[in-house]
This record gives C-alpha cells, sequence and structure tokens, in this order.
C-alpha cells in the first residue's frame, strides 16, 4: 500500500450535480483522546472530498475498505449505489496496487453484501455500528455507517482480508 491514484467524478443528480474526489489504499495517521487515554494509531485508509447539490431526497449505499488479494497486491475499494452512480464516470472504482479502475454498477444486499455485474460479491462482518438519526423540518438524515470484515470478491479479484465500512443513508435536505 502507499500512495494511489485519485478517482474524480461530476455526476448528475436531478436537475444539479454531485463531485467527489477519492483516494484508498493511503497512509494514515490518527491520535484520538480521552480524559485518561491517548491512542496514536497508524495504517491505511480512504480519503474521500464530497460537494454539491444533491436531489432533495437522495438515499444511498456505500462501502469503502481496504485489503489485500490472495496473491498479495494491495486492493481498497469505493463502492456505491444511489449517488455518484452512473453507468460509467462514477465514483465506483476498484484500486489494486494503488490503480484505480472503474467497475460497473454494483448492487448492494442490504448492509450485507456487494453484488457486481459479473456476478461475484463481496460479503460483509460487521463489528462496531454508527447510527444517527436527526429531523429538523426542513432536514431530514437516517443513516448507519457499519465497521468490520470483508471477504468474498472484488468483482474477480478475490481477497485475503479487507477491512471497512459499509453505509446506509436516506437524506432530506
Amino acid at each position: 500500500m502507499g500512495d494511489s491514484a485519485p478517482i474524480e467524478s461530476i455526476c448528475p443528480s436531478g436537475s444539479a450535480w454531485g463531485w467527489t474526489r477519492k483516494r484508498a489504499g493511503v497512509p494514515i495517521e490518527a491520535t484520538i483522546e480521552t480524559p485518561a487515554r491517548r491512542w496514536k494509531l497508524s495504517g491505511h485508509g480512504v480519503d474521500d472530498e464530497s460537494a454539491g447539490y444533491q436531489r432533495r431526497h437522495t438515499s444511498w449505499h456505500w462501502s469503502a475498505g481496504i485489503g489485500r488479494a490472495g496473491d498479495g497486491r494491495s486492493l481498497a475499494w469505493n463502492l456505491v449505489e444511489g449517488i455518484n452512480d452512473p453507468p460509467e464516470k462514477s465514483e465506483r472504482a476498484i484500486w489494486v496496487d494503488g490503480e484505480p479502475r472503474e467497475p460497473a454498477p454494483v448492487s448492494f444486499e442490504g448492509l450485507g453484501a456487494v453484488r457486481f455485474e459479473s456476478g461475484a460479491q463481496l460479503d460483509f462482518a460487521p463489528g462496531s455500528e454508527r447510527a444517527r438519526k436527526d429531523n429538523v423540518l426542513v432536514f431530514r438524515s437516517q443513516y448507519r455507517h457499519l465497521f468490520g470484515d470483508f471477504s468474498g470478491s472484488l468483482d474477480g479479484l478475490e481477497l485475503a482480508e479487507g477491512f471497512g465500512v459499509m453505509e446506509q443513508h436516506d437524506a432530506v435536505w
């Protein structure tokens, strides 16, 4: 793992647009502090920048993660359904040793798996969850982020190990 080439997309959303730039498998460092303890973390992760004017009601599934193929190559992914997901020039990407390629559209089976057009499937086993529900009349948002382990195949690339997130989000802005 190491530096990876970014992907960038500008996608239609109703009468407006959404923009995103992502890199996956990039080196990260973080410090987590509580009153009683401090942790320093380092590893690899996903860099996600997004902006735009999405449809007033937008609902999507998203998954991002890092891992290794059975042959030792580094893998990373950013997969989405429902936002920034036209058939081509979407934000979907699979990085192999830092080089991205765009898979065909995917479908999510809830928060348990991602199915590829080829029939391959990326399975997910959750370890922890973050969820939130907001309703402030003109703005509503309900989401679940599950963090955990992945197994299976990234569109034909068998995972030896994989770690990341699955998200389900429904928003009215």
